[in-house]
């Protein structure tokens, strides 16, 4: 076998590291470090890349695998997304699909419990520019602020205090003010 058969043999799947990430359009691309080898700049696989698009680039340091068709390095593709010493794995529990980000942001859903779980690390916020139906019970622990009128075709409680069926005392005529409600 040749020098240069072995070499390209070699080169069809290698195991590396993201050394930079070039974002760019129409695509990012990224150089791996494969044990001395520096690749030039190669595409990595995203998950989607149609109609329906992804953007989730590796970072550096990420362990990868480079698939270069007929061995040559220049035209490989790396596939990022294996766990390791240094990046385990968040769980061992086959019902949870997790994803956590750098900042601490924890998106997990447990098929097994039906939950859906969404921590953002302290000072996240979250926008949703939508028409949102909640069907189900909403519980906040903090304060609300509405822009807009809130209504409803039930009753309102504060308390024990019921908007359409309290009682006030000490009612009177004119412009005298009433008492407080009765519970």
């Amino acid at each position: 076998m040749s020098a240069e058969l072995h070499r390209r043999l070699e080169n069809l799947i290698r195991f590396g590291q993201i050394k930079a990430i070039y974002p760019d359009q129409p695509f990012t691309t990224v150089t791996v470090t494969i044990g001395e080898i520096t690749t030039g700049k190669l595409r990595y696989l995203t998950l989607r890349a149609g109609k329906t698009k992804t953007w989730d680039p590796p970072t550096v340091g990420e362990e990868v695998v480079v698939f270069s068709p007929s061995g040559v390095l220049e035209m490989g593709v790396a596939v990022a997304g294996l766990n390791n010493e240094d990046n385990p794995s968040p769980s061992d529990d086959l019902n949870k699909t997790i994803r956590i980000f750098e900042d601490g942001c924890l998106l997990c859903y447990d098929i097994k419990t039906h939950h859906l779980e969404a921590v953002l690390p302290a000072g996240g916020t979250c926008d949703i520019t939508a028409n949102v139906k909640i069907n189900g019970k909403l519980e906040v622990s903090g304060t609300i602020h509405a822009g807009g009128d809130i209504t409803t075709n039930a009753d309102v409680i504060a308390g024990n205090i019921s908007l359409k069926k309290h009682r006030t005392d000490k009612v009177q005529p004119g412009n005298g003010q009433s008492g407080g409600p009765i519970p």
